[in-house]
């Protein structure tokens, strides 16, 4: 584990006090959701495909409604007309879009055997499938992979991204990979799915991108950002 030239404390010490301070309720996010009510790996990338651009909440209402009409199984969604996704979702935003990856990754499991290919395959290579359905990009992917799998890929969101380049582990023009490799360093393989969903919690609540509430930061006695505007 790597601790940065600008960080006076590494990953560690910094999840430590993330865990400690910063607390949420499983049932507000929508992939937790899917992952412990619902326990199937296509439920969940279904969960992370209707979090794209929105917030949880109206996540979970899709999600639950989704469910509810359709139902979020392979079968279920393959069977469903287009127009009943479109529906059931619309409180996610981006409806139409978030319907038809839902429908194509459907499509796709089912070439391949179902959505046990999801777990059996290596981590390499379901990324690479993952990677070949229109909609679905690099961080969906990766919070798949990390929840269900427990592979050590770092999601980047708009928080993740911000946060890592106000704490000097990247520059600001740094890319999806790099943001993704440094927090991988930072905190290590077995904290990824945690400390990412720490850092969301961070973002909203205080590294906000515009007037960060730095007084009130848990971090605000060691984050180089904090020094920085002082």
């Amino acid at each position: 584990m790597k601790s940065s030239s600008t960080f006076p404390f590494n990953g560690e010490t910094v999840f430590k006090i993330l865990s400690k301070k910063i607390k949420y309720n499983w049932k507000e996010y929508v992939v937790l959701v899917a992952k412990n009510e619902d326990k199937s790996p296509f439920a969940v990338l279904i969960a992370i495909i209707l979090s794209q651009n929105t917030n949880d909440k109206n996540s979970v209402k899709a999600y639950e409604l989704l469910k509810e009409r359709v139902g979020i199984t392979v079968d279920n969604i393959l069977k469903a007309r287009i127009e009943e996704i479109e529906d059931s979702i619309k409180s996610a935003g981006m409806y139409r879009q978030k319907a038809r990856t839902i429908k194509a990754l459907a499509e796709a499991l089912k070439k391949v055997g179902g959505e046990g290919f999801l777990m059996k395959k290596s981590p390499e290579e379901v990324r690479r499938f993952l990677l070949q359905i229109h909609g679905i990009g690099k961080k969906t992917a990766d919070v798949f992979l990390s929840v269900c799998r427990k592979a050590p890929y770092f999601a980047v969101d708009t928080h993740a991204a911000r946060i890592a380049k106000r704490w000097g582990l990247v520059g600001d023009k740094a890319n999806y990979d790099e943001i993704s490799r440094a927090l991988l360093d930072f905190f290590g393989k077995e904290k990824v799915e945690e400390a990412h969903r720490l850092l969301i919690a961070l973002g909203r609540r205080y590294c906000l991108a515009k007037n960060p509430r730095c007084k009130e930061c848990p971090l605000r006695n060691i984050c180089p950002y904090v020094q920085k505007r002082s």
